[in-house]
């Protein structure tokens, strides 16, 4: 078995806090970390996290040297599980970080380390809390009653607020009321969405009777219009809820595609013995049947025989439109 090292990283770290990559080039891949173009140079590449992934998951090398600004602001050689990269750059541009690590508040530090926007939130209530020595046995639990207190405009400088004695009997009573305005916010919505709900109702039935009206304006000189060889029966027809009727037992889309809406068809039903064949659509500028289908659009056997049949009798329905 043969081992190797090859290096393929290099982060440069300034007093300031500033990281820069130096990599070889990777190839294109979507599982793995390691895929290196070994023959590449090492070169400043933009930033990528795949580097973060490579430092945390090596080992630090025990022996090294560091930027004397890093001992200045607490670094003693101990990373505490924090990868170096991170550890150095928060302390060399972090004063919060580096004073937590030279107070040896080491669990505080690596909540804020990790957690940037909670060390944005509750930093100076920290800094109370601890000018009054008062012991904080949950850190986590604390920053989530300060947000909560936040969340109730309580004063997150006041030591009464942030200090409470019976720190789980505080945090329990303002998670009480924070459940309370959360009830009262949905209640709120609920309303509101009730009232929207009402109100998208209301212009559904105002539209529904507006396409009423113009369908009896448009089509009732057509309603009664009959034609017949006996066998077969095709009627118009003559409200929305026909349309919708006859769609549904056909599965066909004359009623989702709203053609009681077109002014310039006319939909004829052909029924035998009161069973639908086929639906008929007439174009009432030619008068001719644009289309003729029975259930889920197909034909049936009286195919040709109804077009034929409304066809020939063209007549009754010129005959409406001349008394209009």
């Amino acid at each position: 078995m043969h081992f190797y090292c090859h290096e393929v990283v290099q982060r440069w770290i300034s007093p300031d806090g500033k990281v820069t990559d130096m990599a070889l080039l990777r190839g294109f891949t979507f599982c793995y970390c390691d895929v290196w173009a070994l023959c590449s140079a090492m070169e400043i590449r933009p930033h990528n996290s795949l580097y973060d992934d490579v430092v945390a998951r090596s080992c630090a090398y025990p022996k090294m040297r560091v930027l004397p600004q890093l001992r200045r602001n607490g670094f003693k050689g101990d990373f505490h599980g924090i990868s170096p990269v991170r550890l150095f750059k928060a302390l060399l541009s972090d004063p919060r970080i580096e004073t937590l690590m030279k107070g040896g508040e080491i669990e505080v530090m690596k909540h804020f380390l990790f957690n940037a926007r909670t060390a944005d939130e509750c930093w100076a209530s920290y800094l109370i809390a601890k000018r009054h020595k008062y012991l904080i046995d949950n850190f986590s639990m604390w920053c989530d009653y300060l947000r909560m207190l936040n969340k109730l405009g309580q004063d997150l400088r006041n030591p009464k607020n942030i200090c409470p004695e019976d720190f789980m009997a505080a945090h329990d009573n303002a998670t009480r009321k924070i459940e309370t305005i959360h009830e009262k916010e949905r209640a709120e919505q609920r309303r509101r969405w009730e009232i929207e709900r009402r109100e998208r109702e209301q212009q559904r039935q105002l539209q529904r009777e507006k396409d009423a009206e113009d369908f009896i304006a448009n089509k009732s000189k057509f309603f009664g219009l009959v034609i017949t060889d006996e066998e077969i029966i095709i009627k118009v027809l003559e409200s929305i809820d026909e349309y919708y009727s006859e769609g549904k037992a056909q599965n066909i889309c004359v009623f989702g595609s709203e053609y009681y809406k077109k002014a310039d068809t006319l939909i004829l039903s052909a029924r035998i013995g009161g069973e639908i064949i086929e639906t008929v659509e007439v174009d009432l500028r030619t008068l001719k049947v644009v289309q003729c289908h029975g259930k889920y659009n197909q034909d049936t056997e009286y195919h040709e025989r109804i077009i034929d049949l409304v066809n020939k009798n063209a007549n009754l329905i010129r005959e409406r439109m001349k008394v209009a």
